[in-house]
């Protein structure tokens, strides 16, 4: 994983939005929102892509995470506020936004509260509302539980990602994050991964968790819960690509969100899993370019 430099802007109440630039920096505007448990940094599995397509790959420390300061009256409706301060700052009067995992519900807030300032709105293997019984429904099992916690007992998902969080601190621990990672993930998603730095993935990680799961719990407690919108209310166009095999996000909760949202094209990708973002990629910057 290269030295990247990362970046940050002042928000109206005090607090930092910390962020990192990938890409051409003369390129088409795309804030992407990492997802969970992840900073900024994720960003970076994208550079070559969005380098090549001319597009600005604009990555964001969400609250808490990297350079960004906690927000502890955090919500969806706050972040796309402060992404908008992150437009307004960069001089961005139009952008994509790119939400994976668990930011898929990042940049949907941010189609439902900025939709004129929205040039389009992705989502790669994207949760939904996760107070909604049929999103665990084919989870994998320790995923599910983490949503389990996440609605019941959030003081014991905090005690389970600071144990993490020790560990992605410490370079060896890193490490071994990083094959454990490998390790589990599917064979779709190993290979998605393939000539992948997975460094991107280790340091996003320990960037997530560097205040030892405070943030990281607080983020998937807000995602398990209603988002504070409906998804009906989203008028802007949607293009979603999900993997038929993924079982983190399972299919079903990509359908969900393709039939709720108005405007919502799903495009499933037969054979891929949760990195199906990766395998993409080249179609995901050409969608920018085009709507940019």
């Amino acid at each position: 994983m290269r030295e990247v430099e990362g970046r940050t802007v002042a928000l109206p109440d005090g607090r930092r939005l910390g962020y990192y630039e990938f890409g051409d920096p003369a390129g088409l505007p795309c804030v992407y929102s990492p997802g969970w448990p992840a900073s900024g940094l994720l960003g970076g599995v994208y550079d070559e892509t969005a380098r090549a397509a001319g597009v600005r790959w604009l990555s964001v420390d969400k609250p808490g995470c990297g350079a960004s300061d906690f927000d502890p009256r955090r919500s969806l409706a706050r972040y796309a506020a402060d992404l908008a301060c992150l437009a307004d700052h960069l001089g961005l009067a139009r952008f994509a936004a790119v939400g994976e995992s668990g930011g898929g519900p990042h940049a949907l807030a941010m189609a439902h509260a900025l939709p004129d300032r929205l040039t389009s709105t992705i989502l790669l293997a994207a949760i939904g509302p996760g107070h909604e019984s049929q999103v665990r429904q084919g989870m994998r099992g320790g995923n599910r539980w983490l949503f389990l916690l996440a609605q019941h007992a959030p003081w014991l998902l905090r005690l389970q990602l600071g144990g993490l969080s020790r560990l992605v601190r410490d370079p060896a621990g890193a490490r071994r994050f990083e094959q454990s990672m490998l390790r589990r993930a599917s064979p779709a998603d190993r290979a998605a991964l393939h000539g992948v730095d997975t460094g991107w993935l280790a340091g996003a990680a320990a960037g997530a968790l560097r205040d030892g799961g405070r943030a990281a719990a607080q983020e998937l407690v807000m995602i398990a819960r209603p988002w504070g919108f409906a998804l009906s209310e989203i008028t802007a166009p949607v293009l979603a690509w999900h993997g038929d095999q993924d079982t983190n996000v399972p299919l079903p909760v990509a359908r969900r969100l393709a039939d709720t949202l108005p405007d919502c094209t799903l495009r499933v990708i037969q054979g891929q899993a949760h990195g199906v973002g990766l395998v993409v990629r080249d179609e995901v910057m050409a969608a920018i370019r085009a709507a940019g």
